[in-house]
């Protein structure tokens, strides 16, 4: 990776990086993450673009290519990216800093720095899944801890009638006993083994009472790019309502980009509320203090 890049992951979820793993929620990590957007927005800006036959129907998609190394990025939402997105406005909205901003404005600017770091990974680095999946959980977990005012656990203990277990989970948070506690599962995409998402959330039900814990998750596109250089959104609505019937109830789901039909699922029992990641900031009343229904 170039010597700018590669150092700055590092230093936010590396061994260097233990501050912003231990305080999510920090200036300091807001600060790692803001330089790690801009050095690889400055990456790919060099590079060139190609577009991309979309068979989603209202939107546009284009990749990033680097003909040196001949590798190329994965899809990008035209429409989402946002080329002129200086550096005043990503500490702004890593610092949560959002009053006065449109819902519509947040979630081009997080998806912007979101996809940023993820298209330089695809290009400069081999076959690897893991850390733009790991940056994701990084950026939107701080953004959530940072606007709830606390840190969340990655593990919960189960309690058996013979032994205490420790359960691998998704970020979870505890905002004390007058509010709510939230289960926040982060995926840049949802189609690999999604019914973990639920499954996760039916053992927090068990454990402590359904809608105790708000179900939350947030995610980054449906899309996916084929060998023709076209790109196709996979959806699974009919699973997702099979599983909010049968095994827990999710309270929102949030996207960076939006697939419509998911969208669809408000309208269709269950009514699964799907919406764009900036709503978030403005529902957080509800995700502290509602009930099942809000």
């Amino acid at each position: 990776m170039p010597t700018t890049i590669e150092p700055l992951y590092n230093a936010l979820v590396g061994k260097a990086g233990a501050a912003s793993v231990k305080d999510l929620k920090s200036d300091d990590t807001s600060e790692r993450l803001a330089n790690l957007v801009v050095a690889s927005r400055s990456y790919l800006l060099g590079l060139k673009r190609t577009d991309l036959e979309s068979k989603v129907p209202g939107k546009s998609y284009f990749m990033f290519s680097d003909k040196d190394r001949g590798k190329t990025s994965r899809s990008v939402n035209a429409t989402q990216f946002m080329d002129d997105l200086d550096r005043a406005t990503i500490d702004r909205v890593m610092q949560c800093d959002v009053v006065g901003m449109t819902s519509e404005e947040i979630t081009k600017v997080v998806y912007t720095c979101a996809i940023a770091y993820c298209c330089a990974a695809d290009i400069l680095k081999s076959n690897d899944q893991k850390t733009p999946g790991t940056y994701f959980e990084f950026l939107i977990g701080h953004l959530v801890a940072r606007t709830l005012g606390v840190n969340p656990e990655k593990q919960i203990t189960v309690p058996t009638l013979d032994e205490k277990v420790t359960l691998p989970t998704d970020y979870v948070f505890n905002l004390g006993s007058e509010k709510n506690r939230v289960h926040l599962p982060i995926k840049t995409s949802t189609r690999e083994r999604v019914v973990q998402v639920w499954a996760h959330q039916r053992v927090l039900d068990g454990m402590h009472g359904v809608a105790r814990f708000k179900g939350v998750l947030v995610a980054m596109a449906e899309t996916n790019k084929q060998k023709d250089k076209s790109v196709v959104e996979v959806c699974l609505p009919n699973q997702w309502m099979a599983y909010q019937m049968y095994i827990a109830q999710m309270f929102r789901v949030y996207y960076l980009d939006l697939p419509e039909k998911y969208v669809a699922l408000k309208d269709r029992y269950p009514f699964i509320q799907v919406k764009p990641f900036g709503d978030f900031f403005g529902e957080v009343d509800k995700i502290e203090r509602s009930g099942v229904d809000a």
